[in-house]
């Protein structure tokens, strides 16, 4: 797996709209644009002066599980065929580090999208 460079402008970026799944005082589950590839990004605590990211790349069956609610958080970014961590969203050109394997303190909960019974 390689490092991934995004030159994509801070107004192109999902900061609200259909591409964000989870907002918290920001985007903090959304789907990172990026030549029809499928990357789901998730929140990580903040570092000082930094905003990173846990980025994963999906299958279309993968991401379609995601937005039909049927499969975790967690097993999604464990299923995975590529993990990167992107150190800071603010950045000029986002950089994706290569993960072989995600620190359990990062990796999201056992939960679905959306609770069931619940509205979008």
């Amino acid at each position: 797996m390689t490092t991934l460079n995004i030159a994509l402008p801070h107004d192109k970026r999902p900061f609200c709209g259909p591409d964000v799944l989870a907002y918290y005082d920001g985007p903090q589950l959304f789907w990172l644009p990026c030549d029809g590839r499928r990357l789901l990004a998730v929140g990580l605590p903040d570092e000082a002066g930094h905003w990173p990211f846990l980025v994963v790349e999906l299958t279309e069956d993968q991401a379609q599980a995601v937005e039909g609610n049927r499969i975790t958080m967690r097993a999604v970014f464990l299923a995975a065929s590529a993990k990167w961590v992107m150190r800071d969203y603010d950045a000029e050109t986002l950089v994706l580090e290569p993960l072989e394997v995600i620190p359990e303190d990062w990796l999201p909960g056992d939960v679905l999208l959306r609770l069931e019974g619940g509205t979008s």
